[in-house]
């Protein structure tokens, strides 16, 4: 029996172990994927009126978000989805040089209305490189792992740059998320 307890406390302390803290980056990663979900409350706001906004949303232009693509609105779920694009200036001080660096980050939105409420999802969210589109599902299992990630053509991130690419991805999301908030209630009747 107490061998049996040894061996229990030893693969709980492995399994334990074997997990890497992403404490303070606030990205929400489970089953392997990174899925943003949030739930916003809007009182007196019919479905109705959720819903045509959050569709306007995706197929206007936004200077400070990026670009947006609507592709589904289905008025039967009052679910709208599209593609946005989202790009954040960063930068690093090296000696007397200050660097920027632009992350562009490309996701599919997902507005769920009800009376009263709606629910943004964002998913299958990637980042963009030249012509390339890495998934960041990959580049968390690296940061999870503490690996440096190597992209398609050679070049490579290392743990503290993959750190700076999710504290970048989630002020995108952020920006995207305050920008449907502040547009989502607007009465666009004459």
């Amino acid at each position: 029996m107490k061998k049996i307890f040894i061996l229990a406390f030893i693969i709980f302390a492995k399994s334990a172990f074997a997990q890497k803290d992403t404490v303070g980056l606030n990205v929400p990663f489970a089953n392997n994927t990174v899925v943003y979900e949030r739930v916003f409350d809007v009182p007196n706001a019919p479905k109705n009126l959720l819903y045509s906004n959050a569709g306007l949303w995706l197929a206007e232009t936004h200077p400070y978000i990026g670009k947006t693509e609507l592709q589904l609105g289905d008025p039967v779920l009052s679910r709208v989805a599209g593609r946005v694009t989202s790009s954040i200036v960063t930068s690093n001080k090296f000696l007397w040089k200050t660097n920027y660096l632009t992350l562009t980050y490309n996701f599919t939105l997902q507005i769920d209305c009800k009376d009263n409420k709606y629910r943004i999802r964002i998913y299958n969210i990637q980042y963009v490189w030249n012509p390339n589109y890495t998934p960041m599902d990959d580049l968390m299992q690296s940061l999870i792992n503490s690996k440096s990630y190597t992209f398609s053509d050679s070049s490579v991130l290392k743990t503290p740059d993959l750190k700076e690419y999710f504290q970048a991805l989630n002020t995108a999301i952020d920006n995207v998320l305050a920008d449907i908030n502040k547009n989502i209630i607007v009465d666009n009747s004459f």
